[in-house]
């Protein structure tokens, strides 16, 4: 079995520049030659016909569809003459074409309490708020946010810039993990922590990521240079502040992307 794979140099410099761009972005053209859609699906979840639906894009516009380690769908071979049919049939469809770009990600969550046996807390609520109310926010570098019900981890708590795990008394917070080349374990910087408060950790989180963070950092390096402790002392002198101005900078991150060519239904 032969998988080598032939470089192509001047597509893997392009990819990298656009990845450089501030703010949301769409996936661009792929090895081969033809054009992917990132199709976003709260917390992983679809009934029958949303899925049918999706199946029709995929049949008439690409060649397969991906599950994403993000929990969202890819739509891989897509032809630039289709791209923008194609992701009118997605938003038809009543889903949402998502950013790959400098921005707070869609939200990665296990099925919790609601489904699994092991599971603490619920689930679905947690991640369903966390998205509503900071997906699309713009920060220094990517930002992904993790939810699982419980300490095994399933949507891999740790290895995300913001994860939390369900307990019997509340959540257990971690910050600064990540994947990659270099993959970087979460640290801890909170345990028993109110379903109601979770969010003004992750507004905290936020506000000194983008307050600390250097040119194109990612928080686990932020947070690797500052110090846990530091870190952690900054999140909590920052928690009584109102996340409403992060909220609503959020909003209009998604109503801009949903207006431009790539990623919404522009006027």
């Amino acid at each position: 079995m032969d998988t080598s794979a032939q470089a192509n140099p001047q597509l893997r410099k392009a990819t990298a520049e656009r990845k450089q761009q501030p703010g949301h972005r769409c996936l661009g053209r792929q090895r081969d030659g033809n054009y992917a859609l990132s199709v976003g699906v709260p917390t992983g979840c679809f009934n029958a016909e949303q899925l049918r639906s999706l199946a029709n894009v995929i049949e008439r516009y690409g060649k397969v569809g991906h599950l994403s380690t993000a929990q969202s769908v890819i739509i891989v071979g897509i032809p630039a003459a289709d791209f923008y049919q194609a992701k009118l049939a997605v938003l038809d469809a009543g889903f949402e074409v998502r950013s790959v770009g400098r921005d707070v990600r869609q939200v990665k969550c296990c099925p919790g309490a609601d489904f699994s046996p092991f599971g603490l807390q619920s689930t679905f609520p947690m991640a369903e708020e966390l998205e509503r109310t900071f997906r699309g926010l713009p920060t220094p570098v990517k930002f992904k946010i993790s939810v699982s019900g419980c300490p095994n981890c399933c949507a891999n708590t740790m290895l995300n810039d913001f994860g939390i795990h369900g307990m019997v008394d509340g959540w257990k917070i971690f910050a600064g993990g990540k994947m990659g080349t270099k993959p970087v374990i979460a640290q801890q910087i909170a345990e028993s922590v109110a379903s109601d408060d979770v969010a003004k950790y992750l507004a905290a989180v936020l506000r000194v990521y983008e307050d600390e963070a250097e040119p194109k950092e990612r928080l686990a390096a932020t947070l690797a240079r500052v110090g846990l402790e530091q870190f952690t002392s900054k999140v909590e002198a920052a928690l009584n502040t109102p996340y409403d101005d992060l909220a609503q900078a959020a909003q209009q991150a998604r109503e801009d992307a949903n207006a431009c060519e790539c990623i919404g239904r522009p006027d």
